[in-house]
């Protein structure tokens, strides 16, 4: 039987690290839980099923041993342009010439696999061709049914299997590639809480994933992750029709000017927050802790700023999944954090909204007004995410009654949920309450709200003082 024992959280944003080979193995992956994180990535864009799962066994490991439910994404690859496979990657100077090729391959020549046939048909003389998180871009000086010919605009890496964009265009291609449907059975399969689908353009593309999902009977939520020209343009849709937002800035930087980015992460968390769904920032967090014990101090300041925004969740990628000192980013994700939230506490976004929503408002500001902890009995999980939304400024504590809420919850800002066994919302309080007290977060003389939310017209709220 599964007993979690409810921590009292110092940082109250969310810290989520991909995994790969940096951190793939038991060691590394409970000191990156004990250094604070609190979910875990894995990428489909690299690796097969075997190394997948091996991933989830040691995940599910970790979380029986530190008594902390861990949540998983899985992140599908997602229907976009991708160069082919190649045995090393290819130096490119300002000035050079690069020609992609349906089917050629010449590194000594620079002709390089792109084994897309859609883009052929669609990039134009003078377009500019973006690649490696922007990294790298070039302008399209010549192109044939098989062949584009380009001249590099900077110096830099062409990488295999790396993503390849059309500065300014988005091309048709499918929502869930052939790829993206076994890897998404798969993702079903092991029971994964987080499905992240990649390259979102508009509400229906969510709809088709969920189509899919219920084919497996599949219980995840599913992250929308915002990175195309259409998905801004439609994000209000998106969000509505998404469980979780993730504002993935390296191919938004991709598809925008980068001085773009700050304006475009500050929309999309505040539409995210203002319509109470999570939001997650990711890419380049602390990029150059991939092989540098410490962040520059512009990363710091980068981090800072996300966490005084309100975000929910802090993901890295690179940092985590190939870097050096994967544990250390954890641990000054944690510090940053910490730091910010004690200096400015969070500020949510109180307006009205759905009844449900207004009632976690006003429970809250209860709590707050009083002075007291607020505790809450959550049988699915939505009580917990309304109060969570508005970041409130006292301390809550949430018991759910299995693994698999506790697990989805604990992406989502200020929550760290206990699992209490009950038949009722009334035993399940209650429960939940009597757990508190007997492991010393609700001391004596404290002050407690206690809710378990609208169950159909009955409201109950207690206010109890603990003696």
């Amino acid at each position: 039987m599964w007993l979690f024992y409810l921590l009292v959280l110092v940082v109250r944003v969310k810290l989520i690290a991909t995994l790969g080979p940096a951190s793939s193995s038991i060691e590394v992956v409970e000191a990156l839980v004990r250094a604070g994180a609190s979910g875990f990535r894995i990428n489909f864009s690299h690796g097969d099923t075997d190394e997948w799962s091996q991933l989830v066994r040691t995940v599910r490991s970790v979380e029986y041993t530190t008594s902390k439910a861990l949540p998983i994404i899985m992140d599908l690859r997602g229907s976009s342009i991708r160069l082919g496979n190649f045995p090393e990657s290819v130096r490119v100077e300002k000035g050079d010439n690069v020609i992609f090729s349906l089917k050629e391959l010449s590194l000594e020549k620079k002709i390089i696999p792109l084994p897309n046939p859609q883009i052929y048909g669609s990039v134009e003389e003078g377009d500019i061709l973006v690649m490696d998180d922007g990294r790298l871009r070039l302008r399209v000086t010549s192109v044939g049914p098989e062949r584009i010919e380009c001249v590099s605009l900077c110096r830099g890496v062409i990488k295999p299997r790396k993503g390849v964009v059309v500065k300014g265009k988005e091309l048709d291609l499918p929502t869930l590639t052939e790829k993206d449907v076994r890897d998404l059975a798969f993702a079903c399969s092991v029971d994964a809480d987080y499905i992240g689908l990649s390259y979102v353009r508009r509400a229906s593309d969510i709809e088709i994933l969920r189509e899919q999902m219920d084919k497996h009977r599949c219980r995840a939520k599913v992250i929308a992750k915002i990175e195309t020209a259409s998905a801004v343009r439609n994000l209000g849709d998106i969000i509505e029709a998404s469980d979780v937002i993730l504002v993935a800035r390296g191919d938004l930087g991709m598809n925008f000017g980068l001085e773009e980015i700050p304006r475009l992460q500050h929309i999309i968390v505040k539409e995210s927050l203002r319509r109470g769904k999570p939001v997650i920032i990711a890419t380049q967090l602390l990029e150059s802790m991939i092989s540098n014990p410490i962040p520059t101090r512009a990363e710091v300041v980068d981090v800072a700023n996300a966490v005084e925004e309100g975000v929910d969740a802090l993901m890295l990628t690179g940092e985590t999944s190939i870097g050096r000192y994967p544990v250390e980013a954890i641990e000054w994700l944690r510090r940053i954090g910490e730091r910010i939230e004690k200096w400015k506490p969070v500020e949510g976004i109180r307006q009205g909204g759905p009844l449900k929503r207004r009632y976690a408002k006003g429970v809250t500001e209860l709590a707050e007004d009083l002075g007291a902890k607020l505790v809450i009995y959550s049988r699915h999980g939505n009580t917990a995410r309304f109060i969570s939304s508005i970041r409130p400024k006292t301390d809550f504590y949430v018991g759910v009654p299995s693994l698999q809420i506790a697990r989805s919850l604990n992406i989502l800002w200020g929550t760290e949920p206990v699992i209490i066994e009950a038949d009722s919302y009334e035993e399940g309080l209650e429960k939940t309450f009597s757990h508190l007290k007997k492991n010393g977060t609700i001391n004596y003389g404290d002050l407690v709200v206690l809710t378990y939310g609208m169950l159909g017209d009955e409201q109950v709220i207690k206010v109890r003082r603990n003696t």
